[in-house]
């Protein structure tokens, strides 16, 4: 039997034909910018939250892996003529492996002791960086500029960077969902929960949280790929550990536990740190940021389990779900 498309799909295919049409109505560079960031914050966090939000290990550090994806693609572009699109792949298997490699052996550290490495890692490849000769030191290294180029991703408008964006937030809340109902989700998050009871029932926490760490950070390096076509500078500072918090925080807002949860907090946090930063920062320097923080509190501290928290013990979700089952009962009939 075929599968029937039911209400709710069509309402995401619905909202996802009204997205993909912001362009065509919106020209000015600075709202579609903010969009293009939006959804590269929302890939970023779903990546994180692989590591961060089914195996439960926080990392305050993935910043560093999505620099190390952002400087491996533009070094293969100006030394070696690659394609971004060739980068894409060799980012995610060599950041992914990297990663993999040097956080295994702290895989034993529980609580905010791992955290702690992680930010000693970024810390460690920036200031890496930050001295490399070969990959600019802290100037950085400025990408060419020229024609507009797909095979090179390189435009001089906003509108194919938005679709692009789009695109990569689309796949990557695909693969997050697929991992998080897939087998291997169950086992992360055994691990999340208990370690003594995955290692009880057969699953090995140590090889889950490789896995995990593999995937997410070679994934966040993709992220960097596209920043570094998008942006056309890089620099030491884009692994600050300030940038791998506006990772997390989407997904704690959003609601840390859900593959959805990182996308609904990049679509606040993005414009909204954006319109803090444009209204209060020529008041009062440093404004914005206490704003920011206050609002973050206030969530934390009210929903600690983040939006999606709220929303699946919400009266709004049963009068929703209970209008798209009339809607489907109405097309059965």
């Amino acid at each position: 039997m075929k599968k029937r498309i039911g209400s709710r799909q069509i309402l995401l295919l619905i909202m996802l034909f009204l997205v993909a049409l912001i362009p065509m109505f919106i020209k000015t560079p600075y709202i579609l910018s903010i969009l293009v960031m939006t959804f590269y914050t929302a890939s970023a966090s779903l990546a994180w939250s692989i590591l961060g939000g089914m195996t439960g290990q926080i990392s305050l550090g993935h910043a560093a892996f999505m620099g190390l994806g952002a400087y491996i693609s533009t070094l293969l572009l100006m030394n070696a003529n690659f394609t971004p699109w060739v980068s894409i792949i060799v980012v995610f298997f060599v950041v992914g492996g990297i990663s993999a490699l040097l956080l295994s052996p702290c895989f034993h550290l529980r609580g905010p002791y791992f955290s702690l490495v992680t930010i000693a890692f970024g810390e460690a490849f920036r200031n890496l960086l930050t001295n490399w000769n070969y990959a600019g030191k802290g100037q950085g290294l400025l990408l060419p500029f020229g024609d507009n180029s797909l095979i090179l991703m390189r435009f001089k408008s906003k509108a194919p960077y938005f679709y692009l964006a789009l695109v990569m937030v689309i796949l990557m809340y695909l693969l997050v969902k697929y991992i998080d109902q897939s087998k291997l989700g169950y086992a992360l998050k055994t691990v999340r929960e208990d370690e003594d009871t995955a290692n009880a029932i057969g699953i090995n926490p140590w090889k889950y949280k490789v896995i995990a760490t593999f995937i997410s950070c070679g994934l966040v390096a993709v992220c960097g790929v596209f920043y570094a076509s998008y942006i056309r500078f890089i620099s030491p500072d884009i692994m600050m550990q300030d940038q791998s918090v506006k990772f997390v925080l989407p997904a704690v807002i959003g609601g840390i536990g859900s593959a959805i949860g990182p996308l609904i907090g990049a679509i606040i946090l993005t414009p909204l740190s954006e319109y803090l930063n444009a209204t209060l920062s020529s008041i009062a320097p440093g404004a914005n940021l206490l704003v920011y923080a206050v609002i973050l509190i206030v969530v934390i501290l009210f929903q600690p389990r983040g939006i999606m928290g709220w929303y699946e013990n919400s009266k709004f979700k049963i009068k929703l779900n209970n209008w798209l089952d009339k809607l489907d009962g109405r097309k059965k009939e």
